[in-house]
């Protein structure tokens, strides 16, 4: 088939009863016959069902398949999409691609996005009504009115924030769904479409014209877009804030802003939070995207499922390198230990069809790290290929590292159940010296904003508020050891004498202020202080012997692994009062050994 050219599929009329039955048709790109697109979710390939296809047409070589097997995802929604008097007219992935012949699944990726932008109308197939449908659709219309009724349009809405402010312009301070209503509502998000990685693209490039099918209920799609956003800022009010990827995913694509400005590596993090059956299509999803289509049609890529998921990963990380220069897409790089059947996996390649361990540090978004990437990229080739050989500086070696700290559980007011690993970890960094901190500065403060990545309770520079920033950890950890299981040892350390004598001079803190960033900024990363007296926040799987680098082209410093000759990447860091764009410089101040020489470090 000419890879302009793709498949429609006319679905015959017929009654609830008789089999489905289509016909292909092929068309070009350019002027194709009205169609509308179908987005769904596949289903477990086990569960399958009969299709019954007719002669292709404009097929010189005859039929594809008389009969097809498809799944009960899809068969659902060809049953309920089927007129009785007239045919309908639709694109469907699993029929309209031969899905066994892997060269023209490649091509048809290259058009998907034009395919769904081009559709009368893009439909969306939740999946079948239940009991709940009924209340979850009334509920819809219920909250849909009261946003409407605020009179902002629909751009307004679109570029919101699920943020404090909201809450009044969409006058949602008062209760409009009573907790049960919210929890059914919710329930729709679950459903498994909002988690599929192909629906992005799908329904962005559908728009408007989209529309939300559950059973028989057709909803559209700005209308649920609308709601999700309200419905987004109405779980933030409750006492204990709801998790719903759906939620999130779903207001994400309405909204479509943080697709329409990505960078390869930042599309690729925000896909993590997306399922694909295909590890391959964590990548291939997001081609229509312009950022991928900018990248690819620079180098020639081109999709292509004869390679494997590890060596497409290893090629676009190589491309994003070499086309922007830097080492951002180093930053999504989040290696915990790997089992010993994945070992031989590049280290230096995220793995993105795995969610991280925690929340990526904003370095695109906030201006307390370095908006330039450090000195000049020099990535050096190599004959292996699975090697990435990278110029930089080793700032420290790590010595201590923290006991991971346990948080209360679904608690109001999260506190630290092993308050020993701050306190154990504090008294084994006093014999180390300190000749990169600021003389000035008190070792204390160095921790504190470790423990918040060096970010205040609004995201902003920790440093610029530093006395505001210290009082808050020291009222916040002041609480926590005093009532720690342990509290009578805690009381003796090191530490909590230490906060003692600092709550004279940093007084008026507020723990409520620190603990909104340290719960989720510590999340599965555990802090570190190294042989040069620098308190870092590093990869859960940072330990003593690791080094912490600044390497070309970076925008943070790095954890490093010494194996042998070479290097494993563990990922990036905050290191207290290295992350300027300044970092490389500081590091070439002093004399004799506290000059900090460059060296080629050799990453696998």
């Amino acid at each position: 088939m000419n890879p302009e050219d793709f498949r429609l599929m006319e679905l015959q009329p017929g009654d609830e009863a008789e089999p489905l039955v289509c016909r292909l048709m092929r068309v070009g790109i350019g002027r194709p016959p009205p169609y509308e697109a179908l987005s769904y979710t596949w289903g477990r390939s086990t569960d399958v069902f009969t299709l019954y296809q007719e002669p292709e047409i404009s097929d010189s070589s005859g039929t594809l398949k008389t009969v097809s097997k498809i799944t009960r995802g899809l068969y659902e929604a060809l049953l309920q999409l089927r007129q009785r008097a007239t045919p309908r007219v639709l694109w469907v992935d699993a029929i309209c691609i031969d899905q066994e012949n892997l060269k023209e699944r490649g091509e048809q990726v290259e058009i998907m996005r034009q395919i769904y932008a081009n559709a009368a109308r893009v439909v969306v197939w939740l999946g079948p009504a239940d009991d709940e449908t009924p209340v979850a659709v009334q509920a819809i219309a219920t909250l849909k009115s009261h946003i409407v009724s605020r009179g902002l349009s629909l751009e307004t809405l679109k570029a919101m924030t699920d943020e404090g402010p909201e809450l009044k312009m969409l006058g949602l301070t008062e209760q409009i769904l009573d907790e049960k209503t919210l929890a059914v509502l919710r329930r729709v998000y679950c459903r498994p479409w909002f988690q599929r990685i192909w629906v992005v693209q799908e329904v962005i490039a559908g728009g408007s014209s989209s529309e939300v099918h559950i059973g028989p209920y057709v909803i559209p799609w700005d209308d649920l877009g609308m709601v999700t956003l309200g419905l987004q800022v109405m779980l933030w009010t409750l006492p204990v804030p709801t998790k719903a990827p759906g939620i999130r995913n779903a207001l994400v694509m309405w909204q479509g802003r943080l697709f329409a400005r990505k960078t390869p590596p930042t599309l690729l993090d925000e896909a993590r939070s997306y399922l694909a059956t295909d590890p391959r299509d964590k990548v291939y999803a997001l081609y229509g995207f312009a950022a991928f289509q900018e990248l690819f049609q620079r180098f020639g890529f081109k999709p292509d499922y004869t390679i494997k998921e590890r060596e497409l990963y290893e090629q676009v990380t190589r491309l994003a390198i070499e086309s922007s220069q830097t080492l951002e897409i180093l930053h999504y790089v989040d290696n915990p230990e790997l089992p010993a059947e994945e070992s031989d996996w590049p280290s230096w390649v995220p793995r993105w069809n795995q969610r991280t361990l925690h929340w990526s540090f904003p370095l695109q978004d906030h201006v307390i790290y370095s908006k330039k990437p450090h000195g000049h990229l020099s990535a050096l080739e190599d004959a292996q290929g699975s090697l990435l050989r990278l110029k930089g500086v080793v700032v420290g070696c790590v010595t201590e590292a923290a006991q991971y700290m346990d948080w209360t559980p679904a608690a109001k007011e999260p506190t630290i159940q092993n308050t020993e690993a701050l306190t154990q970890f504090w008294d084994a960094t006093l014999v180390h010296p300190d000749p990169l901190m600021n003389v000035k500065e008190d070792k204390f403060v160095g921790l504190a904003q470790a423990l918040t990545a060096g970010l205040d309770f609004e995201c902003n520079s920790a440093a610029q508020s530093s006395a505001r920033h210290t009082a808050d950890a020291v009222e916040f950890l002041l609480q926590n050891l005093t009532t720690a299981p342990a509290a009578d040892q805690v009381r003796v350390s090191t530490l909590y004498i230490h906060l003692l004598s600092l709550q004279k001079t940093f007084s008026h803190g507020d723990r409520f202020r620190y603990q909104q960033y340290i719960v989720w900024i510590c999340m599965n990363r555990r802090l570190f202080h190294t042989t040069r007296g620098l308190f870092g926040l590093g990869p859960l799987a940072v330990q003593p012997g690791d080094i912490a680098v600044i390497l070309h082209g970076g925008y943070t410093p790095f954890v490093l692994r010494p194996k042998g000759k070479y290097y494993q990447l563990l990922g990036e860091c905050y290191l207290h009062n290295m992350m300027g764009e300044d970092a490389l410089e500081l590091c070439k101040r002093g004399t004799g050994e506290d000059i900090l020489e460059e060296t080629i470090f050799e990453l696998r």
